[in-house]
């Protein structure tokens, strides 16, 4: 009976998930965010039918079946909703070594409970990671459709990953009744959720990031045109200069709501990431230093203080993501055309 009852539930899991990779695929242009959406609904049927307990009782028969998706499926759970919720989301050098690491020692945990809590640990980390995330980048994003929904829901997967991860570590991969139930409820809830929200959300959601863009503030009211214009003379007071500015802190200068600062800067200006926002600004003006033969001497840490960072490391990676090069190759180049 409660085997009937856990395949019913994630039946209907796997169904809605079906169907939300076709709608993916369906739509063109084929962007990273639909890819990273495919991914992640992939990475969920498998997990879903992985931990049924059908599987489970079947697993002796199809070990490697098995291990592989318990292996592979958290960074693809990870991946796939950093790459749909994060307009600048880039794999960096030691994730790929931490997954390449991590997934040949799954499947060398076999009889060996030492590697099997390795596993475990490993798997742990990749969702506090994808935790870690949401929390640190929920006030960058300004499209309003995905904001809030990205905070509670990446938020909710993460923990359901953690809580299971760590109870399989204690219990072994068969749960208790009720942990098992809860588990295909969790994940019953998590797929409408998604479902709704996926197929609610406008279709600009899912197309390539467009930083940087222009447009006309058509669609905004008199009242937010008016902030508009007062967000825009700020900005040229060189607002972007002070460290560690938020949307927040600048919604408080601005005597705005937040809700509608981050609209007028979505849909005024066509920015997708307040990062993304401020540090068009930063750069220009260090870009402007850097090119100046008369300032050649000031090192490069000291412009990344006085154009708002706190430490080299985000403006270089500021820098070369706008720029396409570093700080240093950019003034070399500048120089030997002058």
């Amino acid at each position: 009976m409660i085997e009937t009852i856990d395949l019913v539930i994630r039946s209907a899991c796997v169904g809605i998930c079906a169907l939300l990779v076709i709608h993916f695929a369906a739509i063109r242009p084929v962007s990273r965010k639909t890819i990273s959406a495919v991914t992640f609904l992939i990475a969920g049927i498998a997990v879903i039918i992985g931990s049924s307990m059908i599987f489970i009782s079947a697993s002796d028969n199809i070990a490697f079946i098995h291990v592989t998706i318990f292996a592979v499926t958290p960074a693809m759970i990870a991946w796939g909703l950093l790459e749909l919720f994060e307009d600048d989301f880039q794999v960096q050098p030691w994730q790929i070594i931490f997954i390449a690491l991590s997934i040949p020692t799954h499947y060398l945990s076999k009889d060996n409970q030492t590697l099997v809590i390795v596993c475990g640990i490993s798997s742990l980390i990749i969702y506090g990671y994808l935790f870690y995330i949401t929390v640190t980048t929920r006030a960058h994003d300004l499209v309003e459709a995905r904001c809030k929904f990205r905070f509670w829901f990446m938020g909710s997967a993460a923990l359901t990953g953690i809580a299971f991860t760590f109870f399989h570590i204690i219990y072994g991969k068969f749960l208790p009744v009720s942990l098992q139930l809860l588990n295909a409820g969790m994940f019953l809830i998590l797929s409408i959720i998604f479902a709704y929200w996926a197929l609610k959300v406008r279709q600009h959601i899912w197309a390539l990031p467009q930083n940087f863009a222009t447009k006309r503030p058509d669609t905004l009211s008199p009242a937010e045109v008016s902030l508009l214009t007062k967000l825009q003379a700020s900005m040229k007071e060189d607002i972007w200069r002070e460290e560690g500015l938020t949307i927040r802190k600048l919604a408080e200068t601005l005597n705005a709501p937040e809700h509608r600062l981050r609209k007028v800067i979505n849909q005024g200006l066509g920015y997708r990431n307040f990062a993304a926002f401020v540090n068009e600004h930063r750069i220009g003006a260090a870009c402007e230093v850097l090119a100046d033969p008369i300032k050649a001497v000031v090192p490069v840490i000291t412009i990344a203080y006085e154009v708002g960072y706190a430490s080299l490391g985000p403006f270089n990676r500021a820098f070369k993501d706008i720029v396409g090069e570093s700080p240093t190759e950019y003034r070399k180049r500048s120089f030997s055309h002058a």
